[in-house]
This record gives structure tokens, sequence and C-alpha cells, in this order.
């Protein structure tokens, strides 16, 4: 009776949440059985290759971007 008026919440609701409801996706960054994580910054939904590109690469393409005419 000490749980009486609490809701109950085990993985297996919450997994059915996540799946099913795109609000609840756009809140979670990772979770398991033992714990969950927030996305708490904007660069959470960036790829980790679109944050951290080459650093030869990157600048020889912004520079064929700089000079490409056609």
């Amino acid at each position: 009776m000490q749980n009486v008026g609490k809701s109950q919440f085990s993985y297996d609701v919450f997994k059915t949440a996540y799946d099913t409801d795109p609000a609840v996706q756009a809140l979670i960054k990772n979770f398991d059985k033992e714990k969950l994580t927030f996305k708490s910054d904007a660069m959470d939904n960036i790829p980790q290759d679109a944050k951290e590109p080459s650093a030869d690469k990157t600048v020889s393409s912004m520079a064929k971007r700089a000079t490409d005419l056609g």
C-alpha cells in the first residue's frame, strides 16, 4: 500500500512510450535498463562525424566550394 497514488514506470513501459511517441524521442539522447540520458544541447542532434570533420579535407573542400564558378 506504500505506492498508492504513485505511477508505476518500468523499462518496458518507457520503451513503448519511446518507440511510439516522437515527443519522447526528441527529449531522450540514449537509454538502457539502468539509466537514461536527456538531450541537453543543440549539438546532440548532429552526428559525431559532422561535429569533428577531418581538418585536412575541411579546408580543401571549403576552398573548392568558394572557387566553384560552375
